[in-house]
């Protein structure tokens, strides 16, 4: 068994607990962070560094807009310097102190109408881009890594970037058509991104929108119901129809326990990240893991930036515990690894991932 196979059976919760345990690590670095571990010259790419049994890949968008897409923003007052990504939405930096966090301006917010929400311009999955993916897929493969291809922003976050947060949950409220429409187009076009990730042979594809705040939902479950989960069933199902046996993880900060069963439903396998800070690991593990996977729950709000070595050490060993019987459970920080997380404790994360692995 290789690590790409060691992963999948993992996330796809085929150990037995008479099996030797597998323990895939995961750690992504924050551009701040990548930068500190380029200038300690390892000589290795970051998942030969830390063991990883995956490496991820991602589809590359090309605009649709005219020239750099500012005048999607004619109307707004509007930083001096910004950027428009492949999906129109504006991006501004603040201070030093901010790092890599970004400020989002939305091209619809405020004052919109249905024709503007019909015409705004959505990506298109660039030229070429299915024989570099599948060639780089092949890459990682033959290195014996599993592929994890991120679709985040899935269609909520996507569409409310676009539109702005209060904007459309305003619209959902109100039975509006724009937010119908809107929520709409971001499914479609998910689904036909998810359906070319399923078809380029990744082994899993990362789905995610934001849909808790750190003790309470971000919306009335019921309206995520109604607006989000089957078009969300719908993103998962296009991927399962071009390959069934590709795996679907889905991220949601924050407090998600509400919407843990209709994720189930819609199809979702693997759910991310359990955050800590938010959500009673061990009780929720317990209580859906006869259904779906778990990847995360080591606090990067508290343990990982905060704690020491031994209690990185330590709430490993915690959540092993948890899942020793039922297993499918990759254990790893719940985020990306931002730039005050000390090395001492990423090495004593990785270190006893390494030694739960040999025994």
């Amino acid at each position: 068994m290789n690590k790409r196979d060691a992963f999948r059976r993992v996330l796809k919760r085929e150990e037995k607990e008479t099996d030797a345990r597998i323990f895939p690590p995961d750690i992504d670095l924050t551009p701040p962070k990548l930068d500190e571990f380029t200038q300690m010259k390892t000589g290795q790419t970051v998942e030969e560094y830390f063991g990883l049994f995956h490496k991820t890949v991602q589809v590359q968008m090309e605009k649709t807009y005219q020239a750099d897409g500012k005048y999607l923003f004619a109307n707004q007052n509007m930083p001096e310097e910004y950027e428009v990504d492949a999906f129109g939405t504006g991006e501004s930096r603040g201070s030093e102190a901010c790092m890599h966090m970004v400020h989002f301006h939305s091209p619809l917010t405020g004052e919109c109408s249905l024709e503007q929400i019909e015409n705004h311009p959505l990506p298109e999955i660039a030229g070429g881009e299915k024989e570099r993916l599948q060639k780089d897929i092949k890459e990682i493969h033959g290195k014996g890594l599993a592929v994890r291809a991120w679709l985040e922003q899935t269609i909520w976050e996507r569409s409310w970037l676009i539109r702005g947060m209060e904007n459309l949950m305003m619209d959902m409220m109100l039975d509006d058509p724009m937010a119908e429409r809107l929520l709409e187009r971001i499914c479609e076009h998910s689904c036909r991104t998810a359906a070319f990730l399923a078809e380029a042979g990744v082994d899993l594809i990362a789905l995610g929108d934001d849909v808790g705040m750190q003790s309470t939902p971000l919306m009335d479950p019921k309206l995520w119901l109604r607006y989000i989960q089957p078009k969300l069933a719908r993103v998962i199902a296009s991927a399962k129809k071009v390959n069934p046996e590709v795996i679907i993880s889905y991220h949601s900060c924050g407090f998600a326990t509400p919407f843990i069963d209709h994720l189930i439903d819609a199809g979702v396998e693997v759910l991310n990240p359990i955050q800590p800070e938010s959500m009673d690991v061990e009780e929720v593990y317990n209580k859906y893991s006869d259904r779906i996977a778990f990847w995360g729950s080591i606090g990067t709000q508290t343990t990982m930036p905060f704690g020491t070595a031994e209690e990185v050490r330590h709430t490993v060993m915690e959540r092993v515990r948890i899942s020793e019987k039922k297993r499918g459970y990759l254990i790893s920080p719940t985020h990306v690894i931002e730039p005050e997380v000390p090395w001492d404790n990423l090495h004593a994360y990785i270190d006893v991932m390494k030694e739960l692995n040999r025994r």
